[in-house]
């Protein structure tokens, strides 16, 4: 018996017992009290008779009095049948109602519901904990790709938005998912589940579930938040897959800027969301950055920039930190007390000569200040805002009314007031996505951020000929025997395979597929942009990128043998055993007729 049943019993014993009680004895007295048939002798109802006369009468139906009309006797008990049994039955249907009012019963009715969605999954699946702006777009991203997911979110308001509105149905639960039976309820220990992704605001929450869900199901894959270091360190002993701090990671982004500015357009290309517009490339002149905001976000951008030996002036209102900052760092950096929101303490800063300033407060509201009046003293200055919360974009969106006016320039986003934009969520999102759907993009991003700004313009030049204006879609073949069946058994048969077998297109053998052969990884080995001419083996890991359709169109020279020696020799080749032997017989009349 489910909790359901066990509570609806439970709650509705006392009513059940009055009803059964009131029934029976309104149905002995109509049994003991004697009637009078048509030809005027004594006789008594049956237990039928009885019970079924007290059924419409109790319900008010009202039948009248057969099979023979009652006598005074009966009438009065009926009449006392009637409020007997109303008042049951108000008491009883009371009951029922408040139950069901009751939020106990409703929370044992979702759990169940959610139990049985969870069991009901017929593909492999995912757990978020966290439905806020990251959980919404890693369920995006997991459903686009046709994996399954569950969500568990504690709120309640933040959980309905848009839960609904998916076109496949996604297991929902409000609860606490650091409690181990709420991930139990989950399916975290179940095959099904592939992972657990918790992308909750509390990294002790995430901790917590990162713990419980290697202790459920020790296999499964756990993808957490992290803004806390002691944190990290803490989910790793316990053997957390993948730890994800939006500041660390959007220092690599700003990193790679530094760096190479193409590299960075290439990782927003192949990290993006689908179905947004492509960035453009970026360009940061030479000279003096201004920070303004010495927090975790402002800390780890100027390590980036002491790397650089680029000169930073650090706008921050706390003399504490000042003092700390001179204490630990032994360079000609300045340090000024102020905001930054003011003309006054940027001119103070060189915003007139800067090459770029940095928003990176934890106020939305200061940040945008600053980005205005920084724009308004310096046009050409290099702009990166923090954007703390995604509830804020509609401030950001006024922004860009303001310089949509005054600049003449089409501004959409705080993208394009803001250069680079550091938004959490967003970082955390594109993150899980690129470690779910293309691992080995990671691979790639850390190979990639060693090459110079060359290779990053040819990239950039190769990518954009296959992908036009669209995002591109990465996918990932793997040489084995349940992913490429047809190469690994030519693989078997010692034939060479190379890439651009696979690449070409079935349908017009002269052609190639539109698609970029980003990274071939073999055993620990990794290899950019590999030639066309580079020989598969098997258990090879080959990344593509190109259209989401190319994907589909190279999916039959995996699979089908025949397909594959056809791109491969550009001849038919008979596959049954009667076409075969007809074939044979055919080459060997030819090999007598041809002239010798």
């Amino acid at each position: 018996m489910n909790e359901v049943t066990a509570l609806f019993l439970r709650r509705i014993k006392a009513p059940l017992i009055l009803m059964v009680t009131v029934y029976s004895i309104a149905i002995l007295g109509m049994i003991l009290i004697p009637g009078i048939d048509e030809n005027g002798d004594s006789w008594h109802m049956s237990i039928f008779h009885a019970f079924y006369f007290v059924s419409y009468t109790a319900t008010t139906i009202g039948f009248g009095e057969i099979p023979y009309p009652l006598t005074e006797a009966q009438r009065l008990w009926t009449v006392f049948i009637i409020y007997m049994t109303v008042i049951s039955w108000f008491y009883a249907l009371g009951t029922v109602i408040s139950l069901y009012q009751d939020k106990a019963f409703q929370t044992e009715r979702k759990k169940s519901r959610f139990k049985r969605d969870v069991r009901n999954v017929n593909r492999p699946y995912y757990v978020v904990c966290g439905y806020g702006e990251t959980g919404k777009a890693v369920v995006d991203a997991l459903l686009d790709e046709h994996f399954g997911a569950v969500v568990i979110e504690q709120i309640e308001d933040l959980s309905e938005i848009s839960i609904h509105d998916k076109l496949v149905h996604v297991p929902y639960l409000t609860a606490d998912a650091s409690k181990p039976e709420v991930l139990e309820y989950a399916g975290v220990h179940q095959d099904k589940c592939r992972g657990v992704i918790a992308v909750t605001s509390s990294d002790e929450t995430n901790l917590i579930i990162a713990i419980s869900s290697k202790l459920l199901h020790p296999n499964v894959v756990v993808i957490c938040r992290s803004d806390n270091k002691e944190h990290e360190d803490n989910m790793l002993s316990f053997g957390t897959d993948h730890i994800i701090n939006p500041f660390e990671s959007f220092a690599e982004v700003f990193r790679m800027s530094l760096h190479s500015p193409s590299m960075e357009l290439i990782y927003d290309w192949l990290t993006g969301a689908p179905n947004t517009s492509l960035s453009t490339p970026l360009n940061i002149e030479s000279g003096h950055w201004i920070l303004s905001g010495y927090g975790r976000f402002g800390k780890q951008l100027h390590k980036e920039l002491r790397i650089k030996n680029i000169r930073t002036v650090i706008i921050d209102p706390r003399k504490k930190i000042k003092t700390e900052f001179f204490k630990n760092n032994q360079t000609d950096d300045d340090f000024i007390i102020g905001t930054g929101t003011d003309a006054e303490t940027l001119t103070k800063a060189g915003i007139d000569t800067a090459a770029g300033v940095i928003a990176g407060t934890d106020n939305d509201s200061n940040n945008l200040s600053i980005i205005m009046t920084a724009r308004q003293l310096n046009k050409n200055v290099f702009v990166i805002g923090r954007e703390n919360s995604y509830k804020n974009k509609l401030l950001y969106k006024k922004v860009n009314d303001h310089y949509q006016t005054d600049i003449h320039r089409n501004i959409e986003d705080i993208s394009t007031v803001a250069h680079l934009t550091m938004q959490p969520s967003e970082i955390i999102a594109r993150e899980i996505r690129s470690i779910l759907i293309a691992p080995l993009l990671i691979d790639f991003i850390r190979l990639a951020a060693h090459e110079d700004q060359e290779w990053a313009n040819i990239t950039i030049s190769r990518l954009s000929a296959v992908i036009g204006e669209n995002r591109p879609y990465l996918w990932t073949v793997n040489i084995t025997k349940e992913n490429a069946p047809a190469i690994a058994q030519a693989l078997g048969f010692g034939r060479s395979i190379q890439i651009k077998h696979i690449t070409r297109d079935p349908v017009i053998l002269s052609k190639q597929l539109d698609c970029v052969t980003l990274l071939l990884k073999r055993g620990d080995e990794s290899f950019l942009l590999p030639d066309e001419e580079t020989e598969l083996k098997a258990f090879d890991q080959i990344m593509f990128c190109g259209l989401r359709k190319v994907k589909y169109a190279m999916s039959p020279t995996l699979t089908d043998i025949s397909l594959l020696n056809y791109v491969m020799t550009s001849k038919n080749e008979a596959q049954s055993y009667i076409w075969k032997k007809i074939t044979l017989l055919l080459r060997k009349e030819d090999k007598r007729s041809s002239p010798r």
